[in-house]
């Protein structure tokens, strides 16, 4: 909805916006550092269209100290990152907007719950803010068979299968190569992801496939609309308890 004029936005009028997030860093030898923002903006495309929403052009930067040592990667404070989304979600109440959905597409932006139960213990009912992240989505889209390998995490056969969807000229699949680390995932809170995978991988890209990343897209966005849809349910049938809202 972002390439239509304020007037046009004006006359329908849409209650809930879409921010898609996500990251400028590494993945691996075979994938480009927009990965997470090409595929925020492809999912974002594809939840607004089925929510009628407006739709926030993705954002690019974010959270990723876990993606420190190699050149490419940007980020910006967790502080930063929390006060930049409080403006932009309160810019949009200012206007009017009464549910914003945000489609979490980088794994690593851990201030992304205080900052929604913040918004929403300040603000609700009159402003919803509820989040989709798309991370919670692998283990359905392993036990329904869309995808073969249950151990993605970092450009594996998720994202490299959505890159060969949507950008497949950026994909160098003669360089994938799969690597699953020894240590689990809260490990990244004790150095750099390349302590735990020297290629910069976490995951199963060797698995992945053009077809897969449309299957990919196609589920995932139904199981963000879905996730949406429920939370905003959830707020809209609270009763006021006591003096809260909340």
């Amino acid at each position: 909805m972002y390439r239509k004029t304020v007037d046009e936005i004006m006359a329908k009028d849409p209650e809930l916006a879409i921010i898609p997030v996500g990251s400028l860093e590494q993945h691996g030898p075979h994938l480009p550092i927009m990965t997470d923002w090409a595929i925020a903006s492809e999912l974002g495309r594809r939840v607004a269209e089925a929510m009628d929403a407006f739709l926030i052009p993705a954002l690019p930067i974010s959270t990723n100290r876990e993606q420190m040592g190699k050149k490419g990667s940007v980020w910006m404070e967790s502080v930063t990152f929390y006060h930049m989304m409080t403006d932009i979600i309160l810019s949009l109440k200012t206007q009017g907007f009464k549910k914003v959905g945000i489609l979490q597409c980088h794994g690593g932006i851990f201030v992304m719950t205080p900052l929604i139960r913040d918004l929403n213990a300040k603000h609700n009912p009159d402003l919803m803010v509820a989040l989709a992240d798309t991370c919670a989505f692998n283990d359905t889209l392993y036990r329904e068979g869309v995808i073969q390998s249950n151990t993605e995490l970092h450009a594996g056969e998720v994202e490299t299968s959505q890159m060969l969807s949507v950008a497949p000229d950026t994909v160098h699949m003669d360089r994938a190569a799969d690597f699953v680390p020894t240590v689990p995932r809260p490990y990244l809170n004790y150095g750099s992801i390349f302590r735990a995978t020297p290629s910069g991988v976490w995951g199963e890209p060797t698995r992945a496939t053009a077809k897969k990343g449309e299957q990919i897209f196609c589920r995932t966005a139904q199981l963000a609309v879905q996730t949406l849809t429920d939370a905003f349910t959830y707020m809209e049938t609270k009763q006021k308890f006591n003096y809260s809202n909340f």
